[in-house]
C-alpha cells in the first residue's frame, strides 16, 4: 500500500494516530469554543482562526470514546480537507501532538478485517514508529458526518 512519507502523531489515551502531514495546516493551543446549538456530538462548536470560522471536532468523541478533561497539552489540529467538491478547514481537538515523524518502515499495513467495517472506517492504514503501532487516519472519512459541510467553511 502506497504511503506519506510525513505524518503529525497524536496521542488518545495510550494510542498513537497519525495524520498525514499534507491534510495539517496548523496545530494551535486550546482555546475558547464557542458552542453551536444542535450539532452532532462530536462537533464542539467554532472558533475563530484569523477571521475564518473552524468547526472543532472533539476526536475522542468522533472515536466513540469518552471525553477526558483538558490539559495544558490540548492542541486544535486545523485541518484542510475535501468533503463533497469542496475544501474544508476543520479543527481537531486532541488530547496531546507529539510530532512530524516518518513511520519506521515506510510503509502502511491495511487496518484489520475484524470487527467490521466500522472498527476500522476513518483508518487509512496501520504503520510503526519506535516499536508501537501507529493508526494513520484517512481525513475525508474521519470528518465524515453528515451536518459537516453546513457547518465548515472553504479552506483559504
Amino acid at each position: 500500500m502506497a504511503t506519506v512519507n510525513q505524518f503529525v502523531t497524536l496521542g488518545v489515551g495510550e494510542d498513537v494516530f497519525a495524520l498525514p502531514i499534507e491534510s495539517v495546516r496548523e496545530i494551535l493551543e486550546m482555546r475558547r469554543i464557542a458552542r453551536l446549538p444542535h450539532a452532532p456530538n462530536c462537533v464542539l462548536g467554532m472558533i475563530d482562526v484569523r477571521g475564518e470560522s473552524v468547526p472543532v471536532l472533539d476526536l475522542r468523541l468522533r472515536l466513540g470514546l469518552e471525553p477526558v478533561p483538558e490539559t495544558a497539552a490540548t492542541r486544535i489540529v486545523i485541518l484542510n480537507a475535501e468533503q463533497d467538491g469542496s475544501e474544508l478547514s476543520v479543527g481537531l481537538l486532541a488530547e496531546r501532538v507529539f510530532e512530524v515523524a516518518e513511520l519506521d518502515d515506510g510503509r502502511l499495513d491495511p487496518p484489520p478485517a475484524v470487527g467490521g467495517a466500522k472498527a476500522s472506517a476513518c483508518v487509512s492504514g496501520v504503520g510503526r514508529r519506535r516499536d508501537a503501532f501507529v493508526m494513520v487516519f484517512d481525513v475525508p472519512r474521519l470528518l465524515r458526518l453528515d451536518d459537516l459541510p453546513s457547518l465548515a467553511t472553504k479552506a483559504a
